[in-house]
């Protein structure tokens, strides 16, 4: 991997991430603005960032074999970091409710807001594209585990999977569906795509900053006693458990690299709304994901240079 693209392409995010909290400093922003924002991110730039990888990849079968492959890492992989997180919560002691929210907040990474823009920028077009595909799977992870985790009465509700029915997914679809056809996308489709999905990560920690001042200003406590676990699994632990496997597994070297860096992801932006609805701790989701968030900008390129020692 080559760690100097990615600290320079996570410097110019963190840079980003500063800017947007200055404008939030000096100006209002309202909640219906940041409803937008994240709108925009997640309904144009991720499927526009999915669609130029596959106009931009020949959908080979050594490509169509790093597809599949990726799918079943990201639900293996999420569905194992729950479990072993849940296993070392109790372990130390935390209440079974607690743990389970702990180990959703240590476990799933932010690979759709931040991920998949990153990969895209690292990588090029099959790195976003890839990534795309982690997400997906983590998606069925956090749709299905992830709201049963949460959930008091413990019961899955399979109207809970209509979720999971969102355009990055679309756009995946509908990119592979356009691969299989053989046909060679127009030049402006092309350049269309190029274009919005250049907005996904400038926007998503335009996003982030502006979520920072007000997060700051707020009386409520902006760290509780359980903070530190989270942080150090989601940031630490699991993506040098990742870097470890990965090293003893016959797989492409850039599906290996792209690997590690979805598994350095910070907590994932969705978990403040999932905390919200199915129990009383919103804001320790929030304080996690910004927390985790801003010290991603530092790990992320930490855990690359500690992966070109095992897998290059």
């Amino acid at each position: 991997m080559d760690v100097t693209t990615v600290v320079l392409t996570v410097i110019m995010m963190g840079i980003i991430l500063f800017i947007g909290a200055l404008v939030a400093l000096k100006n209002t922003i309202t909640y219906e603005a940041k409803q937008l924002f994240m709108s925009v991110i997640i309904n144009v730039a991720v499927p526009f960032i999915i669609l130029n990888g596959v106009f931009n990849t020949e959908l080979t079968d050594d490509v169509l074999h790093q597809v599949v492959l990726m799918f079943l890492f990201s639900v293996s992989f999420n569905v194992s970091a729950i479990g072993i997180c849940f296993f070392f919560a109790k372990t130390i002691g935390f209440s079974l409710p607690k743990s389970k929210q702990l180990s959703l907040l240590a476990a799933i990474g932010n690979s759709g807001f931040i991920g998949i823009p990153l990969c895209a920028a690292i990588f090029g077009p099959i790195g976003g594209l890839l990534a795309a595909i982690f997400d997906a799977g983590l998606d069925v992870v956090v749709f299905s585990l992830g709201i049963y985790l949460l959930q008091s009465e413990d019961r899955f509700e399979w109207r809970h999977l209509k979720a999971l029915v969102n355009m990055p997914l679309i756009a995946i679809s509908f990119g592979l569906i356009f691969a299989f056809s053989g046909w060679e996308a127009p030049v402006l489709m092309k350049d269309l795509a190029g274009m919005l999905s250049a907005l996904a990560a400038p926007m998503a920690m335009l996003y982030v900053g502006f979520s920072l001042p007000d997060l700051f200003r707020s009386k409520q406590a902006l760290f509780f006693r359980e903070l530190w676990m989270p942080l150090i699994w989601k940031l630490l632990i699991l993506p040098v458990l990742m870097i470890i496997m990965l090293a003893f597994l016959p797989i492409e070297t850039l599906l290996k690299n792209i690997l590690v860096i979805l598994a350095s992801m910070p907590t994932f932006m969705l978990s403040a709304v999932l905390f919200s609805r199915y129990t009383d701790n919103e804001q320790e989701a929030v304080i996690t994901s910004v927390f985790s968030t801003l010290l991603a900008l530092g790990t992320i390129p930490l855990i690359a240079w500690l992966s070109t020692f095992w897998i290059g």
